[in-house]
């Protein structure tokens, strides 16, 4: 049985879809077309609109229809039809009271959604010489969410970092450690890893634009690396696994934790390429070149690829290579065959060990490796990519491949693309060094020194609680601020905003689960136990507040069948702003009825379990007091 909420929509869907077909209406799609409402009546429904194009008459001539043919239904007064909706008023005190209960509960489990389906989410994934700036950090925190939001709506989920220690990035990185003193830079042994490695690869970047002879060594460094026992190939693992380490750190100052490291190294000594390139050959997509500018490369045809998508039509290209002349791979051909590998296309041949045997979590990290046992990683029912805009042909041609290949495969392929990040209008590139001074470390201390300025003074915390609190504080702001607009869209991050302590921010959020905590604080009872007035709920700003707090599941269903984080922000920013009107009208502490205090501590009670689990979803913590 799922919530009391989603029982009633489970009656009201069966007793539409009986009125519908009563009226002689074909079966009509109700997906997506009920929802709470605040506008109409207590939950709405707007399928007379798509009926109504079908029966050729008005959209309110068919919610009548319908109406007039509508059942009785649990905690459903009346239904109505009002401007081409269907409407259904509740019975405020009977829904309110099992809606608060179970709530109260700690049950509010979201729609079932394809239990324990296991889905790879793949994100981070950044080249090991460039640490987590402002720009990357939207990767991580948007594939966590994303992650979060699977797992509540009952999927199995399995979070992959790849490590492309073998691409061109990388042999960049390594090119420097073995040329640090013609680049000018020396080894910082107190220095965060990642961070140096950083300036190793501007360095080399910038020595590169110069000096261009130097291109040259570093692509003979590459193929160096991709031949395996090599020096080459041996440094580029160990500064992958240094850089991996210090990651590793700032992904759990931030909250994040992971699965599964899937080196880019073991992908090609297991030979999974082989693999891949054998099979697209075999079905007629891999060519090779006998002149031509593709002479000597192995390249897929986007002619030969079916149902290619409109973004890959009309290019200059019409091939894309995936082995090039000098024998190297390129990032596309690898990703294709790492893709065939998370759907089960590619027997999992990897051998696993732990890189971390405990994470702050309590689960180890495993990564792939020469020694080890197999462990079911990959094999999975649905694969989502978390890259930036930049890289969405690179995406597109992927699925565009694995579709060529198994049209059902390539539909379990997602991309979840988003748009830059500006920090106060300040635009950051990996390449250039303009990262530095603004990593992810750096804008989580920043928020930690402001929140601290920005909270306001209290006496009964000492000085390590208010640090911690302001670590809290400062992530929330952080993570709400980042995830607030939808993925495609860029972002300019502004602490002034983030830190808004007066709404629509992670910190307004906590703010007001933190009231909350205070009422029944100051009450001082003991036990909140049960609901003994139910004519509580007949107050508009109480009973707007339990709608929208059992719309909880429902929102992150919807949150995850999109893909998209704000739609959780939202519903947190509409339920803080529900919360204050409450406390503004209805003074609970001030209330001289006992069994109607209790109710409202019940319901106060109620809002913070939903406030809490739903921050919870976004990564974000509850704070009891600031």
């Amino acid at each position: 049985m799922g919530s009391p909420y989603a029982d009633l929509k489970s009656s009201i869907e069966l007793e539409l879809s009986k009125a519908i077909m009563a009226q002689g209406y074909k079966s009509a799609d109700l997906a997506n077309t009920i929802a709470i409402s605040g506008a109409h009546g207590d939950v709405s429904c707007s399928v007379s609109f798509r009926i109504s194009k079908e029966a050729k008459m008005s959209p309110q001539d068919a919610a009548s229809g319908i109406v007039s043919r509508m059942g009785r239904i649990k905690h459903v007064s009346s239904v109505t039809a009002d401007n081409g909706f269907i409407n259904f008023h509740l019975d405020r005190q009977s829904f309110s009271k099992e809606m608060v209960e179970y709530i109260r509960r700690g049950s509010q489990d979201s729609a079932p959604a394809m239990k324990r389906k296991k889905i790879i989410i793949e994100y981070v994934s950044v080249n090991p010489v460039d640490p987590w700036h402002v720009g990357k950090l939207r990767n991580a925190l948007l594939g966590d969410v994303i992650s979060n939001l699977y797992e509540a709506c009952g999927y199995q989920v399995e979070r992959e970092n790849y490590m492309d220690n073998l691409g061109l990035q990388a042999s960049e990185g390594v090119w420097g450690l073995m040329n640090q003193q013609r680049i000018g830079i020396s080894t910082e042994p107190n220095a965060k890893f990642d961070h140096f490695i950083g300036r190793v690869y501007v360095a080399v970047n910038t020595l590169m634009e110069s000096r261009p002879e130097t291109v040259e060594e570093v692509k003979k460094t590459l193929a160096l690396m991709e031949q395996d026992g090599t020096y080459e190939s041996k440094l580029s693992r160990e500064m992958a696994e240094g850089f991996l380490n210090a990651e590793r750190q700032t992904a759990f100052s931030y909250g994040i934790y992971q699965n599964v490291v899937i080196w880019e190294s073991d992908i090609m000594r297991e030979r999974l390429l082989d693999k891949m390139l054998a099979t697209l050959e075999r079905k007629g997509l891999a060519k090779r070149p006998n002149e031509g500018k593709y002479k000597g490369c192995v390249v897929v045809e986007l002619a030969d690829l079916s149902d290619t998508p409109k973004e890959l039509t009309g290019l200059r290209e019409e091939a894309k290579v995936l082995i090039r002349s000098d024998g190297t791979a390129n990032y596309i051909a690898k990703d294709i065959a790492f893709h065939m590998w998370k759907l089960g296309m590619i027997e999992n041949t990897f051998k696993f060990s732990k890189f971390i045997e405990r994470q702050p979590n309590g689960e180890p990290l495993y990564t792939t490796s020469r020694t080890g046992t197999q462990i079911d990683f990959g094999n999975a029912d649905a694969a989502i990519t978390v890259t930036g805009s930049e890289q969405k042909f690179e995406q597109l041609l992927v699925k565009a491949v694995i579709s060529a290949i198994d049209k059902q495969k390539g539909a379990l392929i997602k991309h979840v693309s988003y748009g830059l990040v500006e920090l106060e209008g300040k635009k950051l590139a990996g390449r250039k060094g303009t990262w530095i001074g603004y990593t992810a470390d750096d804008l989580l201390a920043e928020g930690g020194k402001r929140a601290i300025a920005a909270m306001k003074e209290n006496n009964e915390l000492t000085k390590e609680e208010k640090e911690t609190i302001a670590r809290k504080v400062a992530l929330a702001a952080i993570k709400f601020e980042y995830l607030k607009l939808s993925p495609d869209k860029a972002i300019n991050f502004l602490w002034d905003r983030a830190l808004n302590f007066e709404g629509d921010s992670g910190p307004y959020c906590q703010y007001t689960y933190a009231r909350a905590s205070r009422i029944i604080e100051k009450s001082g009872i003991k036990t909140i136990d049960e609901i003994k007035d139910t004519g509580v709920f007949d107050n508009d700003a109480v009973f707007g507040l339990v709608k929208l707090m059992s719309a909880r599941g429902e929102i992150t269903e919807k949150a995850r069948r999109e893909d998209r984080p704000n739609v959780i922000t939202d519903y947190l920013s509409g339920l803080a702003a529900a919360f204050s009107s409450f406390y503004e009208t209805v003074p609970v502490l001030k209330e001289e009825s006992e069994s109607r205090k209790m109710s409202l501590l019940v319901l106060v009670d109620a809002f913070r379990n939903t406030m809490k689990g739903t921050l919870a979803l976004l990564g974000i913590d509850a704070i009891e007091r600031m």
